[in-house]
């Protein structure tokens, strides 16, 4: 857990609340856990600028067919008009 917490304060209706206590009970978790554990899994944290370099290197290091630009171009084109 993060050193440095700060305090949501959220209204829920009474049903909804309910069904969260009763699996948290289920999961031996508490309230608050999971729903730190649904924020985290729907809004998860961007990837770090070192994580998104590394993939960059990955790809740079993959070899895929490439025609020339003349031929290049006019497929891009072609796949351009096809989709309007």
């Amino acid at each position: 857990m993060p050193d440095r917490m700060r305090r949501v304060q959220i209204l829920l209706p009474e049903e909804e609340h309910e069904r969260l206590q009763e699996l948290a009970r289920e999961r031996r978790r508490s309230v608050a856990g999971l729903v730190r554990e649904a924020v985290a899994a729907c809004y998860p944290a961007p990837p770090s600028r070192r994580t998104r370099m590394a993939a960059v290197r990955r790809m740079m290091k993959m070899e895929f067919p490439v025609a020339d630009w003349p031929q290049m171009e006019e497929e891009i084109i072609r796949g351009f008009l096809r989709d309007e």
